[in-house]
């Protein structure tokens, strides 16, 4: 990134995009994943890695995840997305998570709206190895008991802590789109144990960057619940979402 943000022309650089997650087994959307990027003096957008960057402290990244939740909540209402049944989910980095207040701040954000918890998943992010697995497991234990739905995003078979991670109480694996894309016999096979894990424990599996109808035909095959990628959609403004969804009768 070429800019140095403060934290404040940070939020105000910030755009919102939208990337249906689609349910493979009816071919409709499920929910969206909301997606931040920042966007340089000249208008351009930067890449997913500035928002990464920015979210190494634990107070700076709460700041910027809940002025993202409360752009996206905002939307929610102006385009009447509860009228299509929405369901949201939002990046949380893990080593982030810990931070004191998170459950007071969402669930202020949240009572602002007229979601209700099942309807906002976070898509936790192993950016930085988590030393604290205990703390982790309680956060995400009192997200799930408080009726959001969690999900390990960007797995792969090198993941840090990953079988740590996958016995807390989570509702979906996520796979990399490296893995999903890999023609390797082992990541084939990773697949196929995150299926079998994901079975045993009714969770979804869901598998990023499908674009074209041969991966699509691969992820069914093995037993994948859901897919993302430009094959059924790119990342969305507000109301290209809203038109997506009317087309697709989204909805349960």
């Amino acid at each position: 990134m070429d800019q140095v943000y403060t934290d404040q022309t940070l939020i105000a650089s910030i755009r919102i995009s939208y990337q249906p997650i689609i349910r493979l087994g009816d071919m409709r959307p499920d929910y969206v994943e909301v997606l931040a990027r920042t966007a340089t003096s000249n208008g351009e957008l930067d890449g997913p890695e500035s928002i990464v960057v920015a979210m190494t402290e634990a107070e700076r990244s709460m700041r910027l995840t809940t002025s993202i939740m409360q752009r996206t909540l905002a939307e929610y209402q102006d385009f009447q997305f509860e009228d299509e049944q929405l369901c949201l989910a939002f990046n949380l980095p893990l080593d982030a998570m810990l931070h004191p207040d998170l459950i007071p701040r969402v669930e202020a954000i949240r009572t602002t709206s007229p979601l209700a918890p099942p309807h906002i998943r976070f898509e936790l992010t192993e950016r930085h190895p988590v030393h604290d697995l205990d703390g982790a497991r309680r956060v995400i234990t009192a997200l799930r008991n408080a009726g959001y739905v969690l999900a390990l995003d960007d797995v792969t078979e090198t993941m840090p802590n990953l079988p740590a991670l996958l016995a807390m109480p989570i509702s979906a694996i996520k796979l990399d789109r490296s893995i999903v894309n890999s023609t390797i016999p082992t990541d084939q096979n990773f697949i196929r144990a995150m299926v079998a894990h994901a079975q045993t424990h009714n969770q979804d599996t869901i598998a990023e960057g499908i674009e074209t109808p041969e991966t699509l035909a691969a992820m069914t095959k093995l037993g994948i619940t859901h897919g993302q990628g430009y094959l059924f959609a790119r990342p969305l403004a507000a109301s290209a979402l809203q038109a997506f969804l009317r087309s697709q009768g989204a909805g349960k």
